[in-house]
């Protein structure tokens, strides 16, 4: 005599991995509608990396080989020191953001300053990029022999420090940053005055 096998579990034990593949399904749908499709009028949360040391000073050529600069030429004004080199490309894409906000705050009295510091490129080598991307108004500086850079404990690049009017590191912003980061960092600045 032949049995006849039970296949009335196998439909049951289809059924529940499918509805849990309906229902994960489901939950995505709903959320991905929650989310705003729109992300430019996106405002950054408040900047969250507070630290508090002297900035250590020091004198960089710029561009030209002849003028120095010095975090001290900016006292009084908040100063964004920003370390970034022609091969990084999120460094790339935030030069024209800086140099944007630079200019909206350029006839500010004691508004914000900017000064970049290139690693270890020359000055052929950083004019004649700064120019193929179209970026013509940023203060440069030459870090040749990445020195400020071990004063700063720079790791990885892009990393700008906001420094306040009086010399101090007041925050720490590793990677890229966007226009209205800058603006919040700017705005935690005053509200910290």
């Amino acid at each position: 005599m032949t049995s006849k096998p039970d296949r009335s579990p196998a439909p049951t034990l289809l059924i529940l991995p499918l509805f849990g593949i309906f229902f994960a399904l489901l939950t995505l749908a709903l959320d991905s509608r929650q989310q705003p499709a729109d992300t430019r009028n996106f405002t950054p949360a408040p900047p969250r990396s507070v630290v508090n040391f002297k900035a250590p000073d020091f004198e960089l050529p710029l561009l030209d080989g002849i003028t120095l600069v010095s975090p001290s030429d900016y006292a009084g004004r908040p100063l964004f020191l920003n370390f970034w080199a022609t091969w990084c490309q999120p460094c790339v894409r935030e030069l024209p953001a800086f140099e944007d906000f630079v200019a909206e705050h350029s006839e500010a009295e004691n508004g914000p300053a900017l000064l970049t510091i290139n690693l270890g490129e020359t000055a052929a080598e950083i004019s004649g990029f700064l120019a193929e991307i179209g970026v013509r108004n940023l203060p440069v500086a030459m870090d040749i022999n990445q020195v400020v850079k071990l004063d700063y404990g720079v790791q990885n690049l892009p990393t700008t420090f906001v420094i306040d009017g009086e010399g101090s590191v007041r925050h720490l912003k590793l990677g890229e940053m966007k226009y209205e980061e800058m603006n919040a960092y700017l705005m935690a600045l005053k509200a910290a005055t």
